[in-house]
């Protein structure tokens, strides 16, 4: 909601280039997520005959994130804001129980 205020004061071109400007952020963050932890489909630089298929699967890729985030900010809408802690309470139980986990492999 933070950005939507940002931006209410411009129009026509200035909002365009805002808009292009976040949704060339999002297509960056989204790409390096994928190639971080969905590296199959990734063509070594040295072989061009392979970058269509590359291309190809990141285009695929980036279809399912798409739908994946379309339907996590669908179903985002609807959650109240009176259960929120109740989810960041969640996420931090499981971080410190990750955290107490790692500690117990390490010894």
């Amino acid at each position: 909601m933070i950005h939507e205020a940002m931006i209410l004061e411009y129009s026509a071109r200035h909002l365009a280039l805002i808009e292009w400007a976040s949704a060339i952020k999002l297509m960056n963050y989204s790409v390096i997520g994928i190639a971080l932890f969905v590296p199959w489909g990734i063509t070594e630089a040295e072989s061009w005959l392979l970058m269509p298929v590359a291309l190809a699967a990141l285009f695929v890729k980036l279809l399912v994130g798409g739908a994946t985030l379309a339907l996590l900010e669908t179903l985002s809408a609807k959650l109240r804001i009176f259960r929120a802690p109740e989810f960041l309470g969640t996420a931090f139980l499981l971080a410190v129980l990750g955290m107490l986990i790692r500690l117990a492999l390490e010894q």
